[in-house]
């Protein structure tokens, strides 16, 4: 093999190493599974949703929603907001376009992770604008007790008890500790070998091998 093709293939693979990780430190999330991401009374959004709900945790950056079956084509756009308490300031904010919603599918709503969101309280609003032509996205609600559950409304109309069918998800402070939380939530479905620091050994020593392995095959 030409020294040319070993440096192209080299990088290829650290490329591609790099890739593999990269999309892992951007999907990775911890959800709050006490909250109810189940099917249950089908709305459709004629005008907002407000959520108001009390982060258990450090790290809030993604909140699933579950929506129901909708004919949206040929689409339209997603307006997701979370706000303070009050609902005044805006402390993040994302645009989504959809061209389908399945029933039972859930769409991802992922922003910059808020670092100090622990015990506080968040206002989300969303919203949905069809393109022309296009119908309204219906939406689940569910029945939720919940202390977390603080207030929802729906297209203007408050629903005592109720949530919106969501999930609230969570990141560390680094991918170390996620990398361990991973691990520790793994840990009961896996084999003693492949538990606790088993695993974090494996994971880097084969980071540490794949990279050895390029340079010395850059070198023969």
């Amino acid at each position: 093999m030409l020294q040319k093709d070993k440096i192209i293939l080299g990088i290829a693979f650290l490329g591609l190493l790099f890739a593999i990780f990269f999309r892992l430190e951007k999907t990775l999330s911890f959800p709050d599974q006490n909250w109810p991401l189940i099917e249950g009374e089908r709305i459709k959004i004629t005008s907002e949703i407000i959520q108001k709900f009390e982060a258990d945790r450090n790290g809030l950056t993604r909140i699933k929603i579950l929506f129901g079956n909708s004919d949206v084509s040929p689409g339209g756009t997603f307006n997701f907001k979370i706000y303070d308490e009050n609902c005044q300031d805006i402390i993040r904010e994302k645009n989504l376009e959809i061209t389908s919603l399945g029933s039972g599918n859930t769409v991802d709503f992922v922003f910059p992770k808020i670092s100090d969101s622990k015990n506080k309280i968040f206002c989300l609003k969303l919203s949905y604008a069809q393109k022309k032509g296009g119908k309204k996205a219906n939406v689940f609600i569910n029945e939720n007790p919940m202390a977390q559950n603080k207030f929802f409304s729906i297209n203007g109309e408050e629903k005592t008890g109720q949530s919106l069918s969501m999930r609230p998800a969570y990141r560390n402070e680094n991918l170390w500790q996620d990398s361990v939380e991973l691990n520790q939530r793994m840990s009961q479905y896996k084999p003693f070998f492949l538990k606790h620091y088993f695993l974090s050994i494996i994971i880097f020593g084969f980071i540490i091998l794949s990279i050895l392995l390029v340079a010395i095959l850059l070198v023969i």
